[in-house]
C-alpha cells in the first residue's frame, strides 16, 4: 500500500511539472515593484552623501509610519531640511569619520534619520522631546523648522545652554548636542560601561521631579544637566555629550559650578580670613542692597579707619572697606562629576578606541565651520 502511495504522488508531480516549459513564464511580471523611484535633487543629494558612503535612509518626508502618533506634529520645512542635512554630514557623521575612521561610523549609525518639523511634548510633564534613536537603528529629530539656515549659532562655550534664544536658536542644544547624546546610548547598548558609574550619584537622581532642576542649578548636585539628574543612563549619555561639544573653558566653568560654597568662612593655615577676588585680583568690597560700599565698625558701631600710605610717603586715615570673605568649599558633588567623567572617558577610550579630546577638537573646529552658513541652492558650506 505504501508502495502504490508513493508512484501516485509521483505521477502527479509528473503532471504538474509536464504542464508548461521554461519557455511558457511570463518574465513581464514581478511580485516587487522593480522601476526606479523618481528622486529630486536633494534626493539624489541624499544618495551620495548619506546612503551611498553611510548606507543611512535620510527621511525628511512626513510620514505617518515613520512618527509616534500619540503626538502631534507637522512636517519638517524642505529648505530647513536641506540645510540641516548638510550640517548634521559636517558635525556629525564626518566628525566621527575622521575622530574614529569611516568604517567605524558606517558600522554604528543609525540607519534611519528622520526629520520633524515641530517638538513633541509629553502632556504628564510638559517634558520636550529633543531626539530619540529606536534600538540603535533609528534617530529622529524635532524642531527642524526653528533652524536659521543663513544665521546658524552654536554655543560651544556656555556650560548650560540659553535654552530661550530663538533667532538664532543655538544649534549645539537642540540639535548636535543631543545627536551624541542619542549615539551615546547606541554604544552602551552594545558594550556596557563599568555598574560603578551608576552608584556615585545614586542617592541625587531625581526620577520624576527632573524637569524641576534648571541646567544652571545641576552641577552643583554633581550633573551636566537637568536631564542628566533623571537616571543613570542619560547621565552617562549627558557627561559625554557635553564634553565633545563644549570647549575646555566651558567643561572648567562646569566644574567650578560644581562646587558648593558652605555657611562657614574660609581661613587660611594661619588662621587669617580668605577674601575673595575679581579677575584682576582685586578684593572684592561688600556693598548693601543699593550698591554702596559697606565698611568696617567697632562693637559699638563706629566707622573703623586704618593708615593708608599714599606714593608719595604721605600717610591718612581712610575708613576700613569690609571686604566679601571666600566661604569653606564642599567639594562632593565635584568629586562626583569628576569620578563619573573619568569612568565615560575611559570607557570610551577601551571600549571604542576613542579618544574624547580628539573627537572634541574635530567636532568643535567642524562646528565652527558651520557657523559661517549653508547655501541650500548649492548643498555646500558658506566658505
Amino acid at each position: 500500500m505504501k508502495i502504490k502511495n508513493i508512484f501516485a504522488l509521483m505521477a502527479v508531480a509528473g503532471l504538474l511539472t509536464a504542464c508548461g516549459t521554461d519557455n511558457d513564464v511570463d518574465t513581464s511580471y514581478s511580485a516587487f515593484d522593480v522601476t526606479s523611484p523618481t528622486r529630486s535633487a536633494f534626493d539624489n543629494w541624499l544618495l551620495e552623501n548619506y546612503t551611498k558612503p553611510y548606507n543611512i535612509n535620510f527621511i525628511y518626508r512626513y510620514n505617518d509610519s515613520e512618527t509616534d502618533n500619540y503626538y502631534n506634529v507637522i512636517p519638517a520645512d524642505i529648505n530647513k531640511s536641506k540645510a540641516l542635512a548638510v550640517m548634521i554630514k559636517h558635525v556629525w557623521l564626518d566628525a566621527y569619520a575622521e575622530a574614529v575612521g569611516q568604517d567605524f561610523i558606517k558600522t554604528y549609525s543609525p540607519r534611519v534619520y528622520q526629520l520633524i518639523g515641530s517638538a513633541e511634548y509629553s502632556s504628564g510633564n510638559n517634558e520636550m522631546v529633543l531626539g530619540t534613536a529606536e534600538g540603535g537603528m533609528k534617530v529622529t529629530v524635532f524642531r527642524v523648522n526653528s533652524i536659521t539656515p543663513d544665521n546658524p549659532w552654536i554655543d560651544q562655550d556656555s556650560y548650560y545652554p540659553n535654552t530661550t534664544a530663538s533667532n538664532p536658536m543655538d544649534l549645539n542644544f537642540w540639535f548636535f548636542h543631543t545627536m551624541h547624546h542619542e549615539f551615546c546610548h547606541i554604544l552602551t547598548q552594545k558594550k556596557y560601561y563599568s555598574t560603578e558609574f551608576q552608584t556615585i550619584s545614586a542617592s541625587d537622581y531625581q526620577t520624576t521631579n527632573w524637569v524641576n532642576v534648571d541646567d544652571s542649578e545641576a552641577p552643583a548636585m554633581g550633573f551636566t544637566s537637568g536631564y542628566a539628574s533623571k537616571e543613570y543612563n542619560e547621565d552617562f549619555a549627558e557627561i559625554f555629550s557635553f564634553y565633545v561639544t563644549h570647549t575646555e573653558a566651558a567643561w572648567q566653568k562646569l566644574l567650578e559650578a560644581s562646587v558648593v560654597d558652605t555657611d562657614s568662612p574660609a581661613y587660611d593655615s594661619n588662621g587669617n580670613p580668605v577674601y575673595k577676588k575679581d579677575a584682576s585680583g582685586n578684593l572684592i568690597p561688600q556693598t548693601d542692597e543699593n550698591g554702596n560700599v559697606i565698611y568696617l565698625t567697632d562693637s559699638d558701631g563706629n566707622v573703623v579707619y586704618t593708615k593708608v600710605k599714599a606714593a608719595d610717603g604721605t600717610e591718612s586715615y581712610e575708613p576700613a572697606i569690609a571686604y566679601e570673605q571666600e566661604m569653606e568649599k564642599d567639594y562632593t558633588y565635584y568629586n562626583k562629576l569628576v569620578q563619573k567623567f573619568n569612568i565615560v572617558y575611559d570607557y570610551f577610550k577601551n571600549s571604542w578606541n576613542i579618544d574624547l579630546d580628539n573627537l572634541r577638537e574635530v567636532v568643535l573646529r567642524r562646528s565652527q565651520e558651520v557657523e559661517k552658513g549653508v547655501n541650500i541652492e548649492n548643498m555646500t558650506l558658506n566658505n
